[in-house]
């Protein structure tokens, strides 16, 4: 947002920033309209003619107000408005018109524009994923701009996320985009869809590991058959537990296997295990996403130990926004591994922590199975000990996991139920 801001600032000036007496004019126009005093070295760091720092809200707000806001808040806001209205009318023209080749220019325009690209993709997919494009959503994914590798992780989310839960909703049987391997890793290896693997999401995850796809595609997959697989009470056919090492895959991919590893042999040494797992990870910044999944592993065999080790452990920290719902999940853990241990005070703290509105979506309707689990058992009311157990049954309902049965519910936290 502050490169938008910038932008903006040039715009009004009438030319770019690129010397000292660009900036030098920059400051005496601010002092001028604005009657805030800005120096030129400030300005000099902002637009990076010397060494970079985080500008303060003072200089935001002065720039601002020199392009007519109230502050740099209010700045904020207005553009998120504005942006998203110009694009969303944009979109609606450019799919009203039904020319295929101003839609793809358009795409390679908006990128090299202080537009959010992402959320023109975002939106422009949507739109012809409801009129059931699939062909111009194909050679969308197709381009240059769109490659997976050219957005930030965060990105990737928010893409994956919006596309996702429109196909959740509209489920189509166009092999183009289950082939198209830029499509998958900005959307199906994004929106991990837990709540329909023995629906649509488990079906592709068959069809794509049997296509030459790239390697991490089809671990993905199998990752995905054989969760599915443990969920369904079926044997784990699982052999590549050397992956959880891996340099070249995604964090949360390697999490992923990890946690396959010990779901197929609850019996394993955790201590060991996962010991040696930190220590091949242990050259990262921030080892939260090699965690992620384990949280919900946890939970869903009851594995105390597991929880210890990573409650012990695990240095937790947010480096980005994307690893709130992380944290959540890990909150919620915590709250299940008190409960299980008797810790009252210490569960009641991380319970008040977590939030079900902040899971991801895609998580979502798996993870409340067992926050309804919780609160079935943190009720001595009779009423809402029943109101629980249907919701709970309304939902295993929905998911159709053979796992998710009564006696899971009734003596999750009974000593020795598993």
């Amino acid at each position: 947002m502050i490169d938008k801001l910038k932008y903006r600032v040039e715009e009004k000036i009438g030319c770019k920033i690129t010397n000292r007496g660009d900036c030098q004019l920059l400051s005496n126009a601010i002092l001028d309209v604005v009657g805030v005093d800005i120096s030129y070295n400030t300005i000099r760091r902002l637009y990076d003619l010397a060494p970079r720092t985080k500008p303060n809200k003072r200089t935001l707000d002065a720039l601002a107000m020199f392009i007519g806001y109230k502050n740099y808040v209010q700045f904020t806001q207005d553009y998120d408005i504005i942006g998203k209205q110009n694009s969303t009318n944009k979109i609606y023209k450019l799919i009203y018109a039904a020319d295929k080749r101003q839609i793809l220019k358009t795409i390679e325009k908006t990128k090299n524009s202080q537009e959010d690209f992402t959320e023109f993709i975002t939106l422009l997919v949507r739109e012809l994923f409801h009129d059931k494009n699939y062909g111009l959503i194909d050679e969308i994914f197709k381009l240059n701009a769109l490659q997976y590798q050219n957005f930030t992780y965060s990105e990737l989310l928010h893409i994956g996320n919006c596309i996702g839960l429109i196909i959740r909703k509209q489920e189509f049987s166009d092999m183009r985009l289950i082939n198209n391997t830029n499509f998958l890793h900005c959307v199906y290896l994004t929106f991990v869809d837990y709540s329909s693997l023995n629906g649509y999401y488990g079906q592709w995850a068959n069809h794509i590991f049997k296509q030459k796809h790239h390697d991490e595609i089809r671990i993905f997959c199998s990752a995905i058959i054989e969760l599915r697989k443990f969920l369904n009470n079926e044997r784990i056919n699982f052999h590549q537990e050397e992956l959880i090492y891996s340099n070249q895959l995604n964090p949360i991919l390697c999490s992923r296997l990890l946690s396959l590893t010990i779901l197929k042999n609850d019996k394993i040494n955790i201590d060991e295990l996962l010991g040696n797992y930190f220590k091949a990870h242990s050259k990262k910044s921030n080892l939260t996403d090699f965690s992620f999944e384990l949280f919900t592993t946890s939970i869903l065999i009851k594995n105390v130990a597991l929880m210890a080790f990573l409650i012990e452990k695990l240095n937790f920290k947010i480096e980005y926004y994307y690893q709130k719902s992380h944290r959540n999940s890990y909150y919620l853990m915590c709250g299940f591994y008190y409960k299980l241990t008797k810790q009252k005070l210490k569960e009641k703290e991380y319970m008040s922590l977590f939030n079900l509105e902040e899971c991801r979506y895609s998580y979502e309707e798996f993870i409340t199975v067992f926050y309804l689990i919780y609160s079935f058992h943190n009720t001595t009311i009779e009423a809402d000990k029943r109101e629980f157990k249907e919701r709970y049954f309304k939902a295993v309902k929905n998911l159709d996991y053979a796992y998710f049965n009564e006696s899971f519910l009734t003596h999750y936290f009974e000593e020795n139920a598993h």
